[in-house]
């Protein structure tokens, strides 16, 4: 968070010990540059990119008086949006969460352009159980651009975690409209078709599935979502032959029992006991999820 936006150096801050301890923040080296930047403050107290750059490191070490160092940098430059980001992620380091919202208000209204403040807001209204006004900011980070797959993804993920499913498949559908070959907003269409009962819609997203997810052994979790959906509706000849090709792209076993219960569905009981149903359905959750977990984990949700 706060080390992946480096700072730059300013008219007011040219010294060669303000332009090291910087070059050791965006180095990683935060006790480092917090010692330099306290040393800058010593003969230059009110010198905002001190200020700031005491504030970020001494939010990396998880220290106390960060939030007050970048409270001095706002005071001083209050039109600064960026020092006010700052201050609101250190304030969430701190699960200072209303204080945090509030500076991250303040940073929208200076800079209403960057959506990435709304979308703040909106993760921080949905973990306060505001969802209405979750969604809220978030429609306004996709309204003000529209382009920006994390706003649209964001509105996406808030949908789902409070249960509504049409407005989450419909937002993304809207995001596979920009993006046609998104495995994460395809994924969540086929999901969100499962969850609403449209079991053929969901066999036609899981089926692209396997055309777009070129990650090595990423095909086993597309047939399970086909095989689920075909398991939903009863069609127990389609999920059969899912189930035989998905044992052949299966490399580690995960299909054979989903294949021992379709067969007996399909022949009746045999000599080898089958699982159960809501043992295949806690394995195909399961296989979902694991399939969602290596995508997230890719975007670095």
């Amino acid at each position: 968070m706060l080390r992946e936006r480096g700072l730059t150096v300013g008219t007011a801050a040219t010294n060669d010990r303000y332009e090291d301890a910087l070059a050791r923040y965006n180095g990683g080296d935060f006790q480092a540059a917090r010692e330099l930047a306290l040393q800058g403050l010593a003969d230059e107290p009110k010198d905002v990119n001190l200020l700031r750059l005491a504030g970020k490191s001494s939010a990396e070490l998880d220290l106390a008086d960060a939030t007050g160092y970048l409270e001095q940098a706002v005071d001083i430059e209050p039109d600064n949006a960026d020092a006010w980001r700052e201050l609101a992620e250190a304030f969430l380091y701190q699960n200072r969460l209303s204080e945090a919202m509030s500076a991250i208000q303040q940073a929208i209204e200076l800079r209403p352009d960057d959506v990435s403040g709304l979308i703040d807001l909106g993760h921080g209204a949905l973990a306060s159980g505001r969802v209405d006004e979750a969604i809220s900011h978030l429609t306004q980070a996709v309204e003000r651009d529209p382009g920006s797959t994390i706003a649209r993804r964001a509105l996406i993920d808030v949908y789902r975690a409070t249960g509504r499913h049409e407005e989450a498949l419909k937002a993304a559908e809207n995001l596979l409209q920009l993006q046609p070959d998104d495995v994460l907003a395809t994924l969540d269409a086929a999901e969100l078709n499962l969850a609403l009962g449209r079991s053929e819609n969901a066999v036609v997203e899981y089926a692209r599935l396997t055309a777009i997810d070129d990650e090595p052994e990423h095909e086993v979790y597309a047939y399970h979502g086909m095989i689920q959906a075909e398991i939903q509706r009863e069609q127990w000849r389609r999920a059969l032959d899912l189930a035989i090709e998905a044992t052949r792209v299966d490399r580690y076993g995960r299909t054979t029992d989903l294949l021992a219960f379709v067969v007996t569905e399909v022949f009746g009981k045999a000599d080898r006991p089958a699982p159960s149903r809501a043992e295949v359905d806690e394995a195909l959750a399961a296989s979902q999820a694991e399939h969602r977990r290596l995508h997230t984990e890719d975007h670095g949700f």
